[in-house]
């Protein structure tokens, strides 16, 4: 739930359930370790396998929903088909475009324009509190199409992104910033590009990216619960809604 501080004992998704990620672990990930870095697969709790580094596939999911996908980028290609869109808890992908009200921020350019790619749900939740805490524009949520990412001006790419939380399921992006380090298989052992001199002291990204981690909603797991699985009715009230 939205301002929770998640945490509790994670479990597995039946082998039976039916769920296309059936066999793996689900939960445990706390408000603590929401922030990830700036490459993807970034972002989960020690208690998860890394899979060598920022690699996505295979792996579980800390705070109770998949990560984002660029399509057949570093792995995240098994999280992304028609199926995935319909069972994703929260809907499916989209972007919501982020820009300041000049009348509270007067200071920060018109070209200061960020974009979250997330689940639906969590898109206009976000937006809501944005608009309220850092008094960000509200803006309707536009569909995420990660195949489009790589030649469409208006779909940012893994290299505009300059935050992931939740286990790379959910990100901000400026498009104005290229981090060269997300490109290629060895991401994860190359440093990344510092932030623009536009953005790297803004107050407003500031805002946004505190109430992010603070606000978004996560996992609320029972403690004490059997970590060798749950039943198949359990999972689907907790993973699918």
């Amino acid at each position: 739930s939205a301002w929770s501080g998640g945490g509790g004992d994670k479990a597995m998704i039946p082998q039976d359930s039916g769920h296309p990620f059936a066999g793996r672990y689900v939960g445990s990930g706390d408000r603590s370790t929401i922030y990830g870095s700036r490459l993807y697969g970034s972002g989960y709790p020690s208690s998860y396998t890394d899979n060598g580094g920022e690699a996505v596939q295979g792996r579980g999911f800390p705070y109770g929903t998949w990560p984002i996908s660029w399509g057949t980028y570093r792995g995240g290609e098994e999280h992304t088909s028609s199926t995935l869109d319909v069972l994703r808890p929260g809907g499916p992908l989209v972007l919501v475009s982020l820009s300041s009200n000049p009348n509270n921020w007067p200071n920060i350019p018109t070209t200061e324009v960020y974009q979250l790619v997330g689940d639906r749900d969590l898109g206009m939740f976000m937006m809501s509190d944005l608009a309220d805490w850092c008094h960000a524009k509200p803006q309707w949520p536009q569909a995420f199409s990660p195949t489009a990412s790589g030649n469409a001006t208006t779909q940012p790419k893994p290299e505009n992104v300059i935050q992931y939380y939740r286990a790379s399921s959910f990100a901000l992006t400026f498009a104005e910033y290229n981090n060269t380090a997300a490109l290629g298989a060895a991401a994860s052992s190359t440093a990344s590009v510092p932030l623009p001199d536009l953005i790297v002291n803004s107050s407003f990204l500031a805002c946004i990216n505190d109430t992010i981690a603070v606000a978004q909603p996560i996992l609320d797991w029972p403690r004490n619960s059997d970590s060798k699985g749950l039943s198949a009715g359990a999972i689907a009230g907790i993973v699918i809604g």
